[in-house]
């Protein structure tokens, strides 16, 4: 077979690159404003404490907003809880055009609008990617979702960075804001060009938790899994642009070098959606683990511009080989567990809860033990949480589609011998 020849049942259907196209407007809109939006906190207090409340508010009120919405978004429609998230980020960014330098007295505020806002969207988009892809393509589509983006993401921070460096002040920041403010105010008209995926199981299946992790203990394992994935997470979301800032005191070079490290992280998201196989999920996760622990090394040598882009470059070689694997892992067990896709919904919400809670964890010790741009105490931060991911791949002792397969083969195999048990009876 040709590299480039698919086979039919791998190929997107046109509601699943429909889905993409919005999804990367949104995440264009994001990559114009997500980066700057730290440094517009930190030029405006040049408190790193303030930065790290901002985004542990945030994230935190993100996993309680998507556990407290999750029984809606089954019930009702995920679809309108996916508009509802684009346009409450919209709202966000226009509240900064109407503030300005005003945001620093109330940005607990914001991080909770924020917070609101990306629960409802992620929860409604995962859902939804689910909905769109199946076991055949569900890597590719999480392949292309990471290309996708990851090709927003590269024109985002270098128009960005180019932008603000052309004003003086702050001014070059409310323009991105602006630029932001109109790509979501797109999405969300976008959104009504998808079609509202009906379903006859609205009932909310939360309670069967604990006698669904009784039942399948490896699903308890991929839960903890999201938990210590997000340790780093949480971090690397607002420490590396402030750090870059403070060596380069440029944000047009800060846009460019995420540029470099997002179509680093495209080039792996392409090799992995054309050879990833989930019998090697346990293999995947090691070697992106192994990775992580030999980006941060280069840290202890000492924190320079080179040696952080090092760090930077090589951990956004594996972050996607870790995202995508254990994405197709975790979507592979509502195959296996009791209730099956009738928990979709309330898979999502426990994925997206749990990761949260780990970036907030992270979060919260870099906080304790970084309050300042520390280069004694940072390596140390990053080894700690990024260490941490050794514990992944031991969480999956055995693949859903095994264990699916034994006991289909145990099922087939007792009914065989009861079959030869009646024929000895009627004998």
């Amino acid at each position: 077979m040709s590299w480039f020849s698919l086979q039919k049942e791998k190929r997107l259907s046109s509601l699943a690159v429909t889905t993409l196209m919005n999804h990367t407007i949104f995440h264009f809109g994001n990559s114009l404003s997500l980066i700057f939006l730290n440094l517009y906190l930190w030029r405006l207090t040049n408190d790193l404490w303030i930065n790290g409340l901002f985004n542990l508010i945030a994230i935190l009120t993100q996993a309680l907003m998507t556990l407290s919405i999750g029984k809606v978004a089954k019930q009702k429609d995920r679809l309108t809880i996916y508009r509802y998230g684009i346009l409450l980020t919209a709202l966000f960014y226009f509240a900064i055009l109407l503030t300005q330098e005003h945001i620093v007295e109330f940005f607990y505020l914001f991080a909770i609008l924020r917070g609101i806002a990306q629960s409802l969207y992620w929860l409604g988009y995962f859902t939804l990617m689910f909905e769109v892809s199946n076991d055949l393509n569900r890597h590719r589509y999480l392949g292309w979702n990471q290309i996708t983006m990851g090709s927003a993401n590269l024109i985002g921070p270098a128009a960005s960075g180019a932008i603000i460096s052309q004003f003086e002040g702050l001014s070059g920041y409310l323009i991105v804001f602006a630029m932001a403010f109109v790509m979501f105010t797109i999405a969300t008209f976008g959104s009504f060009r998808m079609k509202r995926m009906t379903t006859h199981h609205r009932e909310y299946y939360m309670k069967y938790l604990p006698l669904i992790m009784k039942r399948a203990p490896g699903f308890k394992r991929a839960l903890i899994g999201w938990f210590i994935i997000g340790f780093p997470q949480g971090i690397l979301m607002y420490v590396p642009p402030i750090l870059l800032y403070t060596i380069l005191l440029k944000e047009s070079t800060v846009g460019y070098l995420n540029v470099l490290f997002l179509f680093i992280s495209i080039l792996a998201s392409y090799v992995i959606s054309r050879i990833a196989d989930v019998s090697k999920t346990r293999s995947y996760l090691t070697v992106a683990a192994i990775g992580f622990i030999v980006s941060v090394l280069v840290l202890f040598i000492d924190i320079t511009i080179w040696t952080f882009i090092v760090f930077m470059a090589v951990s956004a070689i594996f972050k996607p080989i870790q995202a995508n694997a254990y994405a197709a892992h975790y979507f592979q067990w509502l195959g296996v567990i009791p209730l099956k896709d009738h928990f979709r919904v309330e898979s999502v919400v426990l994925r997206e809860a749990i990761t949260n809670a780990g970036r907030g964890f992270g979060i919260i010790v870099f906080m304790l033990f970084a309050k300042e741009l520390n280069t004694d105490t940072i390596p140390w931060v990053l080894a700690a949480v990024l260490g941490m991911q050794l514990f992944v791949p031991r969480l999956i002792e055995e693949t859903p589609t095994l264990i699916s397969r034994r006991n289909k083969h145990e099922r087939t195999r007792y009914m065989g011998t009861s079959e030869r048990k009646g024929d000895a009876e009627n004998t």
